[in-house]
């Protein structure tokens, strides 16, 4: 079979038969690349943590963990993510306290905001609870988790 080269094919097919060369990569768009989501996760418990990054690690998704709202925070100030997940009482700055600092970055406002806490929503003041995006109480099953994070970032 005689294939013709590009330069000899009109320009639609020229443009068509490169998208079958692997070593042509001019095509490469938000379509055939996605970039890898990561999500921050904050929790002073180790094996939360692990079974977290375990959890959304199995979806793809990069996790990094942190054992406090501080180091949340200092990573926040640095580097971007795109939801964070966090737990309401850990050490240093609590999750609560962590979602108001995040609020004042301009960069993260609107930052997506996952509270996985033995703590229930109602025991907290609303106001506090503002920009919270889901909550979910701890023990939480891997299912439900995923689930949640799905619907909070959509592919």
């Amino acid at each position: 079979m005689n294939w013709a080269s590009p330069q000899t094919l009109p320009a639609p097919a020229a443009r068509r038969s490169r998208l079958n060369d692997p070593h042509d990569l001019s095509h490469a768009g938000a379509k055939t690349m996605t970039k890898t989501k990561t999500v921050l996760h904050a929790d002073d418990s180790g094996s939360v943590r692990r079974w977290v990054a375990e959890q959304l690690g199995g979806m793809g998704l990069k996790v990094v963990s942190v054992a406090d709202g501080d180091a949340a925070l200092q990573y926040l100030q640095d580097s971007t993510c795109d939801l964070l997940l966090t737990d309401l009482e850990m050490p240093n700055l609590d999750g609560l306290a962590l979602l108001a600092a995040v609020r004042e970055l301009p960069a993260h406002r609107f930052l997506p905001v996952l509270v996985l806490s033995s703590k229930q929503p109602g025991e907290f003041d609303p106001r506090r609870r503002q920009g919270v995006t889901g909550w979910l109480v701890k023990p939480v099953d891997g299912e439900h988790l995923r689930r949640w994070v799905r619907r909070v970032l959509p592919e």
